[in-house]
């Protein structure tokens, strides 16, 4: 049968049968070896989100010092946020530690605070019962997971954690140094015939990560810093656990991290009195939390990407919910996914019927 004749779908499945076993033969593979890199999979989503972040500061000091560059950028995002989160998860630790160890201190604390409240006596009693029945039953838990296996586990996590982390830095370096070599070549065994979306696509992918990650990492980055100076200039004695919790609230739009200044400004109140936690609240709104939410994430994130601030909230939030640290940023790259597919088929259409016009 003549070759103009295979018109029917087995025998062009039959015709193209070697294309269809090496298609078959290469998607598996991939499969695999993302089964095998999936306990990784953290350290690789961070190092591309790191990648976006440090890539502006990249191009600026490519002007002066080209080699060098991928070095300085890498560092000079890495390390801050390093330090935060590694400090500030060490103070969390020590205080959940001193907390277990000193019950009785801490009840009293709070049935203290509770006392100077005004409120009905009914209420208070009610409330007094839930913070006993509470801290009774979460102090034993925490003394029974500080034990020899607690220990192990937390190790085997530090571990985790320090294999992500160098992988996320090398990945981060790797891609500002060859990122763009590697997108060409991705293009280059793009089929021709949907070139023209696929370039478009990757233009808009691109352009909307990048509003995405660097809005909101570096307002992230600005509120964990200023934090870190308020914090410290009032006295508060965990500054660096703080302005960590401080730096990934921000993370996500809108919430910032007005919710913990609330309940900081709430303890003050107690300690202080009323004048020191309204001056603490102020000077926090003004000095941490305004600049990076009038300037830095509208300007970044809104003007840049041209997405609703809602549905970014959605996706992280989403993927925080459902993939841990690897969905809170895998989520809105799947939303920027769909977006950029919708306009790069917008354009194709458009161009295509200019063509029709013309």
């Amino acid at each position: 049968m003549p070759d103009g004749q295979l018109t029917d779908g087995i025998s062009v499945i039959i015709k193209h049968k070697w294309k269809i076993v090496l298609t078959v033969l290469i998607l598996l593979i991939a499969a695999m070896f993302l089964f095998v890199i999936i306990p990784l999979l953290d350290g690789i989503i961070m190092g591309i989100v790191l990648a976006y972040i440090a890539r502006p500061l990249k191009r600026f000091i490519d002007r002066y010092a080209p080699k060098a560059a991928p070095y300085i950028a890498t560092g000079a995002i890495v390390i801050p946020v390093l330090l935060i989160f590694g400090f500030g998860l060490i103070e969390i630790i020590n205080d959940i530690i001193w907390a277990v160890k000193n019950q009785d201190y801490v009840i009293g604390v709070l049935l203290s605070l509770l006392e100077k409240l005004s409120m009905p006596d009914f209420i208070r009693d009610k409330i007094k019962d839930m913070i006993l029945n509470f801290t009774s039953y979460l102090f034993p838990v925490l003394r029974q997971y500080l034990t020899i296996s607690f220990v192990v586990d937390m190790g085997t996590a530090v571990l985790v954690l320090a294999l992500n982390t160098m992988i996320a830095v090398l990945i981060c370096f790797y891609l500002l140094m060859d990122g763009e070599r590697l997108i060409t070549k991705i293009t280059d065994i793009i089929p021709q015939e949907v070139e023209g979306f696929s370039t478009r696509f990757i233009k808009h992918l691109d352009a909307i990560l990048s509003a995405i990650f660097i809005g909101n990492t570096y307002s992230a980055i600005t509120v964990g810093i200023l934090s870190l100076i308020v914090f410290w200039a009032f006295g508060f004695d965990n500054v660096l656990a703080l302005s960590a919790i401080m730096l990934i609230a921000a993370i996500i739009p809108i919430l910032t991290g007005w919710l913990v200044v609330i309940v900081l400004g709430i303890f003050r109140y107690f300690e202080l009195g009323s004048e020191s936690a309204i001056l603490f609240i102020l000077v926090t709104f003004v000095v941490v939390i305004l600049p990076p939410e009038l300037l830095i994430r509208p300007y970044i994130i809104q003007a840049k990407s041209n997405i609703h601030p809602m549905l970014i909230i959605l996706a992280f939030l989403g993927g925080g919910m459902v993939g841990g640290i690897a969905g809170f940023f895998v989520a809105p790259i799947l939303l920027g996914a769909i977006v950029a597919a919708y306009r790069a088929g917008a354009e194709v259409r458009k161009s295509e019927l200019l063509k029709i016009q013309e």
